[in-house]
């Protein structure tokens, strides 16, 4: 479980437990300063991607260095990581350069709003199930 937290959980969740410390001067803020104190601002312009980048890059590493390192099964999962690392690191530069309005319309739905967070979720999950399946696959095969 240490692992998990340490290796999952914290590189996701730090930028929004940052925020709570701001959350007791909210109401003495300006409006646009307080719009940008809400939980998803720190993640909606594809910042997990980053996140994302470091899961493959381990999972990565983790696989290259177990014992699996030389089998066809460990060169297809490389290929599928570095795909999905591409696509993490897309997604990251894209939110910096087309970042999108902190505040969604009435007539629109906010995970339609904010398509780069959806992906960034999806693939940020999927980077972090990558690692986890490859860091657990090399313990269970470690003598």
């Amino acid at each position: 479980m240490g692992w998990f937290f340490v290796n999952i959980l914290v590189p996701v969740f730090a930028p929004l437990a940052l925020l709570l410390p701001f959350r007791p001067f909210r109401a003495h803020l300006p409006e646009d300063a307080r719009r940008h104190l809400r939980w998803w601002m720190p993640l909606k312009d594809g910042q997990l991607g980053w996140a994302g980048l470091a899961f493959c890059s381990a999972a990565a590493y983790e696989l290259e260095d177990g014992p699996f390192q030389s089998t066809t099964t460990a060169h297809g999962l490389l290929a599928g990581l570095v795909v999905v690392l591409l696509g993490n690191c897309f997604l990251a530069a894209l939110g910096g350069v087309f970042p999108s309005e902190p505040d969604v319309p009435d007539d629109v739905p906010p995970w339609r709003h904010y398509p780069v967070l959806m992906l960034s979720v999806w693939l940020a999950s999927v980077s972090a199930l990558a690692l986890a399946g490859v860091h657990f696959w090399n313990e269970g095969a470690s003598p």
